[in-house]
């Protein structure tokens, strides 16, 4: 009988463990596993593409208007700078913004804007002409600087923005230099101070390479490349330029055969350097 009640104890503690050990595993199969998303970084293959491009107001040598054409050419670009850029500024450009243009063809959606001239046409519309930078990741400041000119010349600006890419932040600069060489070795000058932390600089710099060496030299910028791109039909001059630091590493670079401006769009891709 002792032997019986002892066999019965020991059936009733195992089935005790059994169901204690089955409750343990079900909660654990419902248990939520909390777990931190990391913040989105750059693989190591990924590229950066960018591209300068003077647009002549949207037009090409002949004043045919060619905006879409060159929205389209740039589409695959994740930075594109633009300089002669009309919004709403006169008949030459039918009134357009062609900044809003850009972005609707490309669908970059943030953009920064420089004014350099300004007028009322009209219909008293205001309109502007100036530099931009369109990109598709957020641009989380940017700055315009006032550029030294001589008396009677065009004003001109250069353009900062600071973008968020990836876990990185890039400074850009960019800029639309005076073809007067006085006022243009002042705009220089100041550049080379100003943009000491410049990971790109783009633009028309209305200079050739050799005398642009000391502005490399400051910031510590290298030329993508040295093809000509000035005039678009017959080029002879290279005045157009994405310029970069140690931050990128350089994948590809062109300069784009198109007749839509007087100015042949130059482009790059880059790569995070290690």
């Amino acid at each position: 009988m002792k032997k019986l009640l002892g066999i019965f104890i020991i059936i009733g503690i195992t089935c005790l463990l059994s169901r204690f050990a089955l409750i343990t595993f079900q909660e654990d199969l419902f248990t939520e596993v909390q777990t931190e998303t990391p913040s989105p970084t750059i693989a190591d293959n990924e590229l950066l593409t960018v591209v300068a491009y003077n647009i002549h107001h949207g037009t090409d040598m002949f004043e045919n208007f060619r905006l879409n054409e060159m929205a389209l050419l740039l589409s695959d670009a994740d930075i594109i700078f633009l300089s002669e850029i009309d919004r709403t500024f006169g008949s030459r450009s039918y009134y357009l913004d062609q900044l809003e243009e850009f972005q609707n063809l490309t669908g970059l959606k943030h953009q920064a804007y420089a004014p350099t001239l300004e007028k009322t046409g009209l219909f008293n519309i205001r309109g502007t002409y100036g530099i931009a930078i369109l990109s598709r990741f957020p641009i989380i400041d940017t700055t315009i600087y006032p550029l030294p000119t001589i008396p009677f010349d065009e004003p001109r600006a250069a353009l900062k923005v600071t973008v968020s890419w990836g876990n990185q932040i890039l400074t850009i600069w960019a800029t639309h230099l005076s073809p007067v060489f006085d006022t243009r070795k002042q705009q220089l000058e100041y550049l080379s101070v100003s943009a000491y932390d410049a990971d790109l600089l783009l633009g028309d710099l209305n200079a050739r390479p050799d005398e642009i060496n000391s502005l490399k030299i400051a910031l510590a910028l290298k030329n993508t490349e040295t093809t000509p791109t000035f005039p678009s039909d017959n080029p002879n001059a290279k005045i157009d330029y994405i310029l970069y630091g140690n931050k990128l590493k350089l994948q590809t670079a062109q300069t784009i055969p198109s007749l839509y401006s007087d100015h042949l769009p130059v482009k790059a891709s880059f790569y995070l350097s290690n």
